[in-house]
């Protein structure tokens, strides 16, 4: 059974992702350990910023979107977000167990691969110009530290 460390925070829960969790269980078994960093609110983007790249038509959401104001509000989203994938991956009868990490992605895999083996890294992260771990290259940051095969889904919309 192949093991997948899932990598994703404000993510979690997009179509890409769960598109990407259920291709890999058609084709063969396989369990899921979701890694949720614990991103500070002031790490969010911001409506205003996200507006000015998207499309005419398509901005409908930067009225109504409001990151979390506080650190608190932050961890307890993700948190929500956990909770929930766990319970639809539980539904689907796909095995999987979480937790919220380090804020800083690197660091949490560092310490969820401490414990535990994997056979291949998943990161889901925001749309290029938005996502913070691609300016960072978190991906290969990932795959050159830990020498485990990485897959990036890059959401197509946000939020």
């Amino acid at each position: 059974m192949h093991r997948y460390l899932v990598v994703a925070n404000q993510t979690l829960q997009r179509a890409e992702l769960r598109d990407e969790l259920r291709k890999r269980t058609d084709a063969e078994p396989g369990s899921f350990y979701l890694l949720v960093p614990d991103t500070p609110a002031a790490d969010y983007p911001d409506a205003p910023a996200a507006a000015d790249v998207m499309q005419p038509g398509m901005t409908w959401w930067a009225t109504d979107y409001r990151g979390p104001a506080s650190d608190e509000e932050a961890t307890a989203q993700a948190r929500q977000r956990l909770g929930q994938m766990l319970a639809e991956l539980a539904a689907l009868g796909i095995p999987a167990e979480g937790e919220l990490g380090s804020a800083h992605p690197l660091e949490a895999m560092d310490k969820a691969l401490a414990n535990q083996q994997f056979d291949e890294i998943i990161v889901a992260t925001l749309p290029q110009h938005l996502s913070r771990w691609l300016r960072a290259d978190l991906p290969h940051r990932a795959e050159r530290r830990f020498g485990l095969p990485v897959t990036t889904i890059i959401t197509r919309r946000w939020p």
